[in-house]
């Protein structure tokens, strides 16, 4: 430890190349009222049916590994199923889902009473049953692989398959991965899963499965996330981030297979890292020990943001990204006295420019008004380019494209 402290220095140069900067447009809302912004937005962006078609099978990725201000807001989502059910002669389903990579599939954000909204998951889903919307689902993605040893909830063991005519689980393509450039790798797993409503077998990368053929019926993903600090290695979380909810992280580092190949999480995970998460318990009595586990040349967390990028370019980009920044944590993502409510909604087609705008113009600003610590600010402006959250952001760009410039943002008042 004393010798990482002492020899590591500051994180390696990236010489590898950047794709040009891109121009975004960002849609914003804001107002006291979940239900309004949220139309205004919809409003905004050409209506839901810019977005939703009368056959579409909707996917809704929320956040459910947290709750308070960690999960995705439930009023917005209410507002927004809404307003795709109202679709005259809407004959497609909603199906709201998720990975937490925990042991136990429906906990934390679907059952929770610490709620973000009026709702948790769950109870969001029983709403729009009871008013006769059976085409309203919810979806467990879990684990597949064996994770005798994890560092990530724990979650493991449903099933890996290679095709949807295998059933649900996740499949691990070995020929598509990302790679870091310490060599480290990662699979870039994908979930095949059944809608309990219709039948339809969704594979995320290849679309609608039905009695042994794809069907051609349209299959859209809008990735719903909520914006908050999330500490010294990641500086914020958002849209992004929302994808360590899809991804398999049994998969790799620290369970047995594919092997050679770390899950997405650690991706950048160097020697010492491992090294120090093996012996834990002994270790984190030392001095400095967090400062050194976390330090951007041990844990490297900036090639997780490459992993998603690649992600969204190889396996399936969302049709639209939209933070539900009704309530975001300035300081934390379950503590309700670190968080400040800021009443709004964004929407981009491009992830990388949305979560800078968010962490730079309702985190970063939330977080001074409330006189946190300058260890809050610095982690959550997303300028800071030696900061985590930059470092995060531009290694998602240079696999997926977009901008981190704002002078190429586009804001659309809604």
């Amino acid at each position: 430890v004393l010798y990482a402290q002492q020899f590591l220095g500051c994180a390696e140069d990236d010489e590898r190349p950047f794709p040009p900067q891109t121009p975004a447009t960002i849609y914003k809302a804001t107002g006291p009222d979940p239900t309004d912004i949220t139309r205004r937005l919809l409003d905004g962006l050409g209506g839901v049916r810019s977005l939703v078609d009368v056959d579409d099978i909707v996917i809704l990725k929320v956040n459910s590994q947290w709750w308070h201000q960690g999960m995705t807001n439930t009023d917005i989502l209410r507002a927004f199923i809404g307003e795709v059910l109202a679709i005259p002669g809407f004959a497609g389903e909603v199906i709201i889902a998720d990975n937490h990579q925990s042991v136990t599939p429906n906990d934390r954000g679907w059952t929770t009473d610490k709620r973000n909204g009026q709702f948790n998951y769950n109870e969001l889903i029983r709403h729009f049953n009871e008013l006769g919307h059976q085409n309203v689902t919810k979806y467990h993605w879990h684990p597949a692989g064996p994770n005798p040893t994890p560092l990530q909830f724990g979650g493991q063991g449903d099933a890996v398959v290679s095709h949807p005519s295998e059933g649900d689980g996740y499949i691990w393509p070995e020929d598509l991965y990302y790679e870091c450039p310490y060599g480290n790798r990662t699979v870039l797993s994908y979930p095949i899963f059944t809608s309990s409503y219709s039948r339809v077998t969704v594979d995320l990368k290849n679309g609608a499965f039905k009695d042994g053929d794809y069907t051609g019926q349209p299959v859209k993903f809008i990735n719903f996330s909520a914006l908050n600090h999330h500490g010294r290695y990641a500086g914020v979380t958002a849209s992004v981030k929302n994808y360590m909810g899809v991804v398999d992280m049994s998969c790799g580092y620290p369970a047995p297979y594919p092997e050679g190949t770390f899950n997405t999480h650690h991706v950048g995970a160097s020697s010492v890292f491992r090294f120090m998460a093996r012996h834990m318990d002994r270790l984190r009595k030392m001095p400095r020990f967090f400062d050194t586990y976390l330090h951007p040349s041990v844990f490297r967390f900036r090639y997780t943001g490459g992993v998603l990028g690649r992600y969204m370019k190889l396996i399936r980009k969302a049709d639209i990204h939209i933070i539900t920044a009704v309530r975001v944590g300035w300081g934390a993502r379950i503590d309700p006295a670190m968080a400040a409510q800021t009443d709004t909604v964004l929407a981009s087609k491009d992830p990388v420019a949305l979560d800078y705008w968010a962490a730079a113009n309702v985190l970063a600003k939330a977080t001074r008004k409330a006189g946190a610590d300058e260890y809050f600010v610095k982690l959550n402006d997303p300028s800071k380019s030696v900061g985590p959250f930059w470092r995060f952001l531009e290694e998602c760009r240079r696999e997926l494209g977009g901008t981190t410039d704002p002078g190429l943002m586009t804001i659309v008042e809604c």
